[in-house]
């Protein structure tokens, strides 16, 4: 089978496995990839030589909005961007579901090779821009990182989040008791999504770093998501509510620790555009 990643057979296949995805947010190992993702982002620092407290949110690719409708919670105004009408209209219920204030929440059923990225409405950038678990899934991801860089406003933040090729590895030989398909995975540019079925590639952070520099940002956080919680066989376990408590709070104090950031499930990069 073909490795090309075309932008139409992820559009497919993110409609076809749209249900198994939303299964997939109720796992525990979602919900600790979230509670990180939410922790993470409730710490940037204030946005810059604003007069207003509102902000402008970009979710590139953000799917049913799981990361960005706590911004329209919080009064902020968001726009989601995907290629999935069914994911789209998933955030439009939950938005719905919570009582959030519709009027603040724009979707677009966009596809991401359309440029440039939408601007918000009287505005020359977005003040936060978040690209969560799409990069992978293009085969040019220095290109898509240019125009998310360029959509957000100076000295406005980018969120990036890919999957870690490191912990392909350590999953395989450790939680699945697989050396064979560790080593195999060792120097594969590509792999198979579980949940979705498509190709990604397997991208390192240090090279997606030198992509946000050369597009104009700089780049002032790392984290790591799920150094532990993945490399645990027990499903079970996983489902103690006790258990993962726990581990959440572990999870919670080694995403921005070296060297377990580095070895995490996901990489997350938080980047400021230069004035």
């Amino acid at each position: 089978m073909s490795d090309s990643l075309s932008p139409r057979d992820s559009r497919v296949a993110f409609d076809h496995a749209a249900e198994d995805w939303l299964a997939w947010q109720q796992t525990p190992w979602a919900r600790v990839y979230y509670a990180l993702v939410r922790r993470i982002l409730s710490t940037l620092p204030d946005t810059p030589g604003r007069s207003r407290d509102v902000l402008d949110v970009l979710d590139v690719g953000g799917a049913n909005g799981v990361d960005s409708l706590p911004f329209l919670e919080a009064g902020h105004r968001v726009t989601i961007i995907d290629s999935s009408s069914v994911l789209l209209s998933e955030a439009v219920a939950a938005a719905e579901r919570g009582g959030l204030d519709r009027d603040r929440l724009r979707v677009e059923y966009r596809d991401l090779d359309d440029r440039p990225l939408p601007p918000p409405t009287g505005s020359a950038g977005w003040d936060l821009v978040l690209c969560h678990n799409v990069l992978h899934y293009r085969d040019d991801p220095a290109e898509l990182v240019g125009r998310l860089v360029a959509a957000t406003r100076p000295g406005g933040t980018l969120s990036l989040i890919a999957p870690n090729p490191a912990m392909d590895v350590l999953a395989a030989a450790v939680r699945d008791g697989n050396p064979g398909q560790g080593l195999a995975l060792l120097d594969a540019p590509t792999r198979r999504s579980v949940t979705v079925g498509a190709m990604m590639h397997r991208l390192e952070r240090a090279d997606v770093e030198a992509g946000v520099r050369a597009a104009g940002a700089a780049v002032t956080g790392r984290f790591g998501l799920r150094t532990v919680i993945d490399l645990v066989s027990d499903d079970d376990l996983k489902r103690d509510p006790e258990w993962l408590r726990r581990t959440t709070e572990l999870e919670l104090a080694l995403c921005a620790r070296v060297p377990y950031r580095d070895i995490a499930r996901f990489w997350q990069l938080i980047c400021r555009r230069r004035d």
